[in-house]
């Protein structure tokens, strides 16, 4: 997903607070499932002092009370991603981690500095 889709800004904000978060549940689908294992190991990697990585389990892309990518609207507070796939999210993770997030001031990329704002991030991709 490239940096001027109006989704993007969604998407990593979903993998910000993924890595922010310790002992998350992360759902994929089950032909990713070993990918995913492979971004927790990259996880224990670039954070070493992670004492609680997340968990993988099979549903729906997403961690609950965090991020959903795809289905049905969530309830607002939840970072939402009407449509990117499990390759967009695997990546945005992968870069922030990459950049050193989230133990570094600045590296989250836009948007990681200020208050999150999901009913207008709604509003935009959704062309209300």
């Amino acid at each position: 997903m490239q940096i001027n889709d109006p989704r993007w800004p969604s998407l990593r904000e979903a993998a910000r607070r993924f890595l922010r978060t310790e002992g998350c549940n992360l759902q994929v689908s089950t032909e990713n499932v070993k990918e995913a294992n492979e971004i927790v190991q990259a996880i224990a990697d670039h954070i070493p002092a992670r004492l609680n990585l997340p968990v993988i389990s099979v549903g729906l892309l997403s961690s609950e009370g965090l991020f959903q990518i795809g289905a049905h609207e969530p309830e607002i507070d939840i970072c939402w991603v009407p449509d990117a796939t499990w390759t967009d999210f695997k990546s945005q993770v992968i870069e922030l981690l990459e950049a050193g997030y989230p133990g570094c001031i600045g590296c989250g990329g836009p948007g990681s500095e200020g208050v999150w704002n999901e009913s207008a991030r709604r509003q935009e991709m959704l062309g209300n």
